[in-house]
C-alpha cells in the first residue's frame, strides 16, 4: 500500500519551482484565513483586540493577493553554485587542540 502512494506521488510532483496550481492553492488559501481573521475580528468586544486581528487579516489577505498575483517579493532566488576553490591543507600548528602530541 505504501509503495502504491509513493508511486504515485512521484508522478504527480511537479518539477516546477512555482507551478500555476500551487500560486492558486496557496492564494486562495491565504484569502480563506484572511476572510475567515476579519469575521472572527468583528466577534471581539475590545477595540485593541478587534484592530489587531483586522490588520492580521488585511496582512494575511495581501500576502494571498500578491501570491496570486505572482509577486516579486515571494520568488524564491536560486544561486549558481559557485566553482569549488582547492582545498589548501593548513598545517595543524594553528590550532594547539588538534596537535598530536
Amino acid at each position: 500500500m505504501i509503495g502504491r502512494l509513493s508511486f504515485w506521488y512521484k508522478e504527480n510532483v511537479s518539477n516546477e519551482v512555482d507551478c500555476v496550481a500551487c500560486r492558486l492553492i496557496s492564494g486562495i488559501g491565504l484569502l480563506g484565513i484572511g476572510a475567515y481573521l476579519l469575521a472572527q475580528s468583528k466577534k471581539r468586544p475590545k477595540p485593541l483586540e478587534h484592530y489587531t486581528m483586522k490588520s492580521l487579516a488585511a496582512a494575511v489577505g495581501l500576502l494571498g493577493v500578491a501570491r496570486l498575483a505572482d509577486a516579486n517579493f515571494l520568488k524564491a532566488t536560486v544561486e549558481e553554485p559557485k566553482e569549488k576553490e582547492p582545498k589548501t591543507s593548513q598545517s595543524t600548528s594553528d590550532h594547539q587542540f588538534f596537535a598530536r602530541r
